[in-house]
């Protein structure tokens, strides 16, 4: 709660600062702000600070401060690389950094709640901030048009939650997470309590973009700004995911021959149809939105590995593994074509004879992307890959090699381009490499290399 309290106040600190119009020092300011609560989550008592009443409905358990450290981590990193969308005339930085703070107070919301109202402030606050996030291009259509979309998709999914939590408040009679998984141990025949669960598990593979439920996210995710869809492919990912595991893999756990069914086959549509549709796609934000969807499929292996107890720390493996590659690819692709917000596939060719700097990390976080040897996505697919075998999941396991193998042949092709092309390079700003993307090329790496060492550091959190 006070990682919470301090985020809500830095977003009000930044707003009034707008006026100011010190662009410079809200930038700063953010970025300090967001690394600051991170310390103060891994650091600090978190249930100071907490109101009379909210005891039990926020937890920051293990799991909950690994995914929130995530959030925190990644987000400092994003907040840094917003420099070339703030800058641009028709963004107030002040107007787009604050919401996006506010927009990391939900998602820690959905990483921590017991209680179905706070899961349900949680995914508002995160909800309601992406909106605008998506259409902070005002003078962009598409950008206008994704917001839209978000809108309208966004509130139909969170309507799909709200009426499955009044139905399991009709089953049991409480809202508190661990009474109604109590209750349901002898209410498991009620209709309203299955029913309850059912809409609630379809609102949430909403929010995290698992096929069927996933035709939204490719429109929103081109039309937004390239920061706003790093910010939703990686920091809302973790979040939503976080949400997901804490509910069917820790509440509802022991309920899963009623749900497990519907993550399974949500598991097989996402491996295929993403990885499928990505294999079509020329514009690099839509080949990598059908391969968030892809990965979602992945990640859904964690959830249904329902008798792992250290599924958790794989999963929160292949998240960091899966945002530091995102991160680094939008890093380079960002200081190579910096007045652009949708970059095509062609735009690439011939990019390694500007800058074979920037063209080597780039390529290093498609192989990671794509589950290629010594990158940590490796290590990230096994660790989903593995407990399941365990579970004795073997057609999931075909499904998922096979998927993967389809995922490699989109993800060498932007790599086919900037390195093989004989074309000359048409990229902007060859000089231009971010910080961010060497560290993190460097983090694919070691934990390609050493991935018992990210483990042990997770561990210790």
């Amino acid at each position: 709660m006070l990682t919470i309290t301090f985020l809500s106040l830095l977003g009000l600190v930044l707003l009034f600062l707008g006026f100011a119009g010190k662009v410079g020092l809200v930038k700063n300011l953010a970025a300090l702000g967001v690394l600051a609560s991170l310390g103060i989550l891994l650091f600090a008592n978190q249930d100071a600070l907490v109101p009379a009443g909210m005891e039990t409905q926020l937890l920051f358990d293990a799991n909950s401060l690994k995914f929130s450290a995530l959030i925190l981590g990644f987000s400092v990193c994003i907040v840094m690389m917003s420099r070339s969308l703030v800058k641009k005339e028709n963004v107030q930085a002040a107007e787009f950094l604050s919401v996006m703070i506010f927009s990391l107070v939900g998602a820690l919301m959905l990483t921590a709640f017991t209680h179905m109202i706070t899961l349900f402030v949680g995914l508002e606050i995160l909800g309601i901030s992406l909106y605008i996030l998506a259409g902070t291009l005002k003078d962009s259509p598409s950008s206008n048009e994704a917001a839209l979309k978000y809108l309208l998709m966004g509130a139909f999914a969170t309507c799909l939650v709200l009426f499955g939590m009044a139905m399991l408040y009709g089953a049991t009679g409480s809202l508190d997470f661990k009474e109604i998984a109590a209750v349901g141990n002898q209410s498991v025949d009620s209709v309203l309590f299955k029913l309850g669960i059912f809409f609630l598990l379809i609102g949430v593979l909403f929010k995290v973009s698992a096929a069927p439920f996933h035709f939204w996210s490719p429109d929103v995710y081109e039309g937004s700004p390239s920061i706003v869809m790093l910010y939703m492919s990686v920091v809302v990912k973790i979040a939503s995911f976080a949400a997901l595991f804490r509910i069917f893999g820790g509440y509802f756990h022991h309920l899963s021959y009623f749900w497990w069914g519907i993550v399974y086959y949500g598991c097989i549509a996402s491996l295929l149809v993403g990885n499928l549709l990505a294999l079509v796609q020329k514009s690099i934000k839509r080949q990598l939105a059908f391969s968030s969807i892809s990965h979602t499929g992945y990640l859904l292996f964690a959830i249904l590995v329902v008798n792992n107890e250290a599924i958790a720390g794989g999963l929160v493996f292949y998240l960091f593994a899966y945002g530091s590659a995102l991160l680094v690819a939008f890093s380079v692709m960002n200081s190579w074509f910096e007045s652009s917000e949708n970059y095509q596939l062609d735009q690439l060719k011939g990019a390694a004879k500007a800058d074979p700097v920037g063209a080597t990390v780039l390529a290093l976080s498609f192989l990671s992307m794509a589950g290629i040897p010594l990158t940590g996505g490796f290590f990230a697919k096994i660790s989903m890959f593995a407990p399941a075998m365990g579970d004795g999941l073997y057609h999931l396991l075909i499904v998922g090699i096979v998927s993967s193998v389809i995922g490699a042949a989109y993800y060498f092709k932007p790599i086919m381009n900037v390195w093989f092309s004989t074309e000359e390079a048409t990229i902007e700003n060859a000089t231009d490499m971010k910080w961010v993307a060497m560290v993190g090329g460097l983090v694919i790496l070691i934990t390609g290399l050493f991935p018992d060492t990210l483990t042990s550091i997770l561990a210790m959190i």
